[in-house]
Formats: C-alpha cells, sequence, structure tokens
C-alpha cells in the first residue's frame, strides 16, 4: 500500500515542482540551441522557451528562414497538449505552422513554409552538380507520427546558375499516406525543363525511393553537360532516390 506523504515531504515536493516550473518558464530560449544538431544554426535568439524569436535559422550554413518568433497558446491545453504558434519568412514569402506536443508525440498544424531548395538538392550526389535553386513552398494541414499524411510541396522558379536561361521551370510535388510512410508524385507545372516522377517514402526510417525524368523542352546551355553524365530514358534524363 502506498505511504501518504507527510505535510512537511508535501511541501517540500510543491516547492521543488514550483522551482521546475519557474526555471522553465524562465528558461533562455538560447538553451535550446544545445539540443540541436550541429547541422541546425540559430542566430540572434532572445525571450524564453516560451516566447521567444530568432533573427535566422541555417543548415549547414545556408539560410532557411528569418525572423522566426514563437508564442506559447495556453488555450491550447483545454486540448491535453503544449502548442506554439510559430511564423518566419523566406525573403518576401511568409511561413507559419503551429507546433503541438502531445502524451502520445509531437505534430505541426496548418504548415505553411517557404524554405529554400538549394541546401536538400545538394544532398544528392546527381543533383548537387547542377546548383538547383528553387523556392518551396510546403502546405499541409496535419503532419504526425499516427495521421495521414497529405502535404504538397510547390517547386517554384527553379533555376541554376549554370545556365544562363533564367527559370528552368516550377513544379508541384504530392505526398499521401499514413503513419509516416506513402507514395510521392511530382509534375510539371510549366517550364523549359519537363520533371516527372514518382516513389514511396518512409520518414519513420528516413527513407525515400523513386526515380524522376528530367526532359529539357528546348536547348539549356550549361545544364547540358551535367544532365548527359546521368543515365537516359528516351529524351529524358534519370534521377533515382
Amino acid at each position: 500500500m502506498k505511504r501518504p506523504l507527510l505535510p512537511a515531504r508535501r511541501q517540500f515536493v510543491l516547492a521543488v515542482g514550483l522551482f521546475v516550473i519557474a526555471l522553465v518558464v524562465r528558461l533562455p530560449a538560447g538553451f535550446a540551441t544545445l539540443a540541436l544538431p550541429p547541422a541546425i544554426q540559430l542566430r540572434g535568439v532572445e525571450g524564453s522557451f516560451w516566447e521567444g524569436r530568432a533573427s535566422a535559422v541555417g543548415i549547414n550554413g545556408v539560410l532557411v528562414q528569418e525572423q522566426v518568433a514563437w508564442s506559447f497558446l495556453p488555450g491550447a491545453l483545454l486540448d491535453a497538449k503544449l502548442a506554439w504558434a510559430v511564423r518566419g519568412r523566406l525573403a518576401d514569402q511568409t511561413s507559419r505552422l503551429e507546433l503541438a506536443l502531445r502524451p502520445r508525440g509531437a505534430e505541426l498544424n496548418g504548415v505553411s513554409l517557404a524554405l529554400p531548395l538549394e541546401p536538400l538538392a545538394a544532398l544528392h550526389p546527381q543533383l548537387k552538380p547542377a546548383q538547383l535553386g528553387a523556392t518551396l513552398r510546403v502546405t499541409a494541414r496535419r503532419l504526425a507520427a499516427q495521421a495521414p499524411v497529405e502535404a504538397t510541396v510547390a517547386i517554384e522558379q527553379l533555376f541554376t546558375p549554370l545556365a544562363a536561361a533564367g527559370e528552368l521551370g516550377s513544379y508541384r510535388l504530392d505526398l499521401k499516406g499514413a503513419d509516416g510512410q506513402g507514395d510521392w508524385q511530382l509534375a510539371t507545372v510549366a517550364g523549359t525543363l519537363k520533371v516527372a516522377g514518382q516513389g514511396s517514402f518512409d520518414a519513420n526510417r528516413g527513407r525515400l525511393g523513386g526515380r524522376a525524368v528530367l526532359t529539357p523542352q528546348a536547348p539549356i546551355p550549361g545544364l547540358s553537360p551535367v544532365l548527359a553524365s546521368l543515365p537516359k530514358d528516351g529524351e529524358g534524363f534519370v534521377v533515382t532516390f
């Protein structure tokens, strides 16, 4: 049988609990940077764990977000969760989402993010030589480990400094599935470089599979040597994932 706490012990436990709560509430936001992986850098961090801001967020030295601010949403406690509204910018485009923590895990709600393509394209050995850049607009109603996956990524104004032809095109990536797994499909919206692809993903294991075919609709000087290094599929060139 569990022994009840003595009054003195109750007071001690209560005092310790209040101290921990006060410490967390007043914890400077800069302490959060200690838990981040080395690839992620926060600059100009101010405020607290509950409400604060960062002047910039980078991944491997590449700027991915500016003027990031977060604020605690006390009303979320009624739904048995801790939640923060997060806002940011990339150039002239705004980003926003709600980060929620529940006993079963974390989730993102109302996702609308503007992100650069560069740090992601640089991770792929076949795409890295092309030095591709673009703005990614990620939208999703809800992203959680145990929930249906339905997200759209608009790839806007794709370009490469290797080609003087300007923008290569714009594209749409759709992801659908459940429990962090599913399929993806890539299609061309418009542009000189037609891209079509499909495959699967497993966010729980960090896996991405599939292929995309890049087909120039007109000569693209400067990019041709990079495309020629890829396997061919008819008139197109294949990138595998």
